[in-house]
């Protein structure tokens, strides 16, 4: 844990008020999912600049037409055209759209669907695959469900270069709408 998480906050090992320390979330958010996980999107994340309107797939993020899912975003409802200022229910319809869509083209594996990449799997693939990801201090929207299907929402992101230790759990669509999103395969159940 200390090697993926070397910058983690003082109360990562500490229980919350509301739910677990980070560090039981993220462990089992790794067995959750180890050996499980198809593909994680790696499209280009960029930099933050107030007002959240850029878009992924470049650096700077002028250019809507680099991000790979900005199609599906105006088919969702999402107004903007990006991966910020979203809320609950647009999110949730892009990503029903997204699957629908690679379902009708058979593109998706059986068991599997595309969903906002998993906190630990956010910070893991980061970490050994791309460590670019953290060149930009702009956080990522990440969640897990419990057993009766509630999403707790999470901020994931860089403590600076090549470290992928930030996490902290965010309430409510006025926090989680200014991060950005990235897509991951994982199994249905």
């Amino acid at each position: 844990m200390k090697r993926l998480y070397p910058a983690a906050p003082s109360d990562f090992n500490e229980q919350r008020e509301h739910g677990p320390a980070y560090r039981d979330r993220i462990t089992k958010g790794h067995q959750q999912h180890q050996g499980l996980v198809v593909g994680v999107e790696t499209t280009q994340k960029p930099r933050y600049l107030p007002g959240n309107r850029q878009f992924y797939g470049s650096a700077y993020g002028h250019d809507p037409s680099k991000d790979p899912y900005a199609d599906y975003m105006g088919v969702a409802g999402m107004m903007n055209g990006t991966r910020y200022a979203h809320n609950y229910l647009s999110l949730r319809e892009f990503i029903r759209v997204v699957n629908e869509d690679w379902r009708a083209r058979k593109l998706l594996p059986p068991g599997f669907r595309v969903t906002v990449c998993p906190p630990a799997i956010f910070n893991l693939i980061g970490t050994i695959f791309h460590p670019e990801w953290s060149d930009t201090e702009t956080l990522e929207l990440g969640f897990y469900l419990d057993d009766q299907g509630n999403a707790t929402c999470y901020a994931v992101g860089s403590n600076g270069p090549g470290d992928f230790s930030y996490i902290n759990e965010v309430e409510g669509e006025s926090e989680w709408s200014l991060m950005g999103f990235r897509l991951a395969l994982v199994p249905n159940n």
